[in-house]
């Protein structure tokens, strides 16, 4: 029996969906506040603020489908909080956000970039992003397109999108209500933007670390042409076990590396860790 390796590797991207089905989540850890952010096409994006530090940030994107509310997402929150002030946010069609949510990532990387604008002006030295899956590729798009942030670390990052969106545009009704009942207000059409594959050599050279499992949405090869393009300095670290966008329990490891990363030698003083 011959297998479609190309369709059961994208069939993996339905699994943080199934999740979601599940209705795997839970309300954010300790102290908190919420806020709404204005995005583009006048969308407004829930957020959720916790932790304490008052100079280094890092905004965590979560994956398509599940929302900031995704038992995955508030673990890292609540680890990173340890270290850093955590910014959770919903992309539009998602959780308490606004709006409808195209097929690809030009839209959600504006998303991202209305959340990251919001932060520096809350006058944090230090900003770094933290994205599953939906939330990395937003962060690819975004920083080629010049949004500036310290560091990435990528969970899962699709070099380019699932191959739904042709069958997608022809049964509209149908892709929008079986989103919905998942938890997301989509809208059916592709927005048109590039991929992460297309613009990972226009990413500024922060320190990146990208993180995959052994089954993700697109096959190895495929990863490996996208790693090879993504400018340096950038780590790669291959999840044993894992399933897409699944750190399995490292979410420890991902504070102990943006510590290193958002921490200049002398803090305040202009001071860059890069040099």
């Amino acid at each position: 029996m011959s297998v479609d390796f190309k369709r059961a590797y994208q069939a993996a991207a339905l699994l943080p969906v199934l999740r979601g089905i599940r209705n795997d989540r839970r309300p954010p850890p300790g102290p908190h506040c919420n806020m709404y952010v204005g995005g583009t096409d006048g969308v407004e994006l829930f957020c959720t603020v916790l932790g304490s530090d008052p100079r280094r940030a890092v905004v965590v994107a979560h994956p398509a489908v599940v929302g900031s509310s995704h038992s995955q997402v508030v673990a890292l929150a609540e680890e990173l909080s340890r270290s850093f002030t955590v910014i959770t946010f919903d992309f539009r069609g998602h959780g308490r956000s606004t709006g409808r949510c195209p097929l690809g990532f030009g839209k959600v990387s504006e998303d991202l970039e209305a959340v990251l604008a919001r932060v520096r002006r809350m006058g944090f030295e230090k900003v770094a992003v933290s994205g599953f899956s939906l939330g990395a590729a937003a962060a690819f798009v975004a920083g080629a397109r010049g949004v500036p942030f310290d560091a990435l670390v990528s969970i899962g990052c699709p070099p380019v999108f699932p191959e739904i969106a042709p069958w997608a545009a022809g049964h509209p009704r149908l892709v929008r209500s079986g989103l919905r009942l998942m938890g997301m207000r989509a809208d059916a059409s592709p927005d048109g933007g590039p991929t992460p594959l297309d613009v990972a050599p226009d990413v500024p050279p922060v320190p990146k670390i990208l993180y995959f499992g052994e089954w993700e949405v697109c096959p190895p090869e495929q990863i490996d042409v996208f790693v090879q393009r993504v400018r340096r300095p950038v780590e790669v670290v291959t999840v044993a076990g894992a399933w897409h966008a699944d750190l399995a329990g490292r979410e420890p490891k991902v504070r102990e590396w943006l510590e290193r990363r958002l921490t200049p030698r002398m803090l305040g003083t202009g001071t860059d860790p890069r040099t």
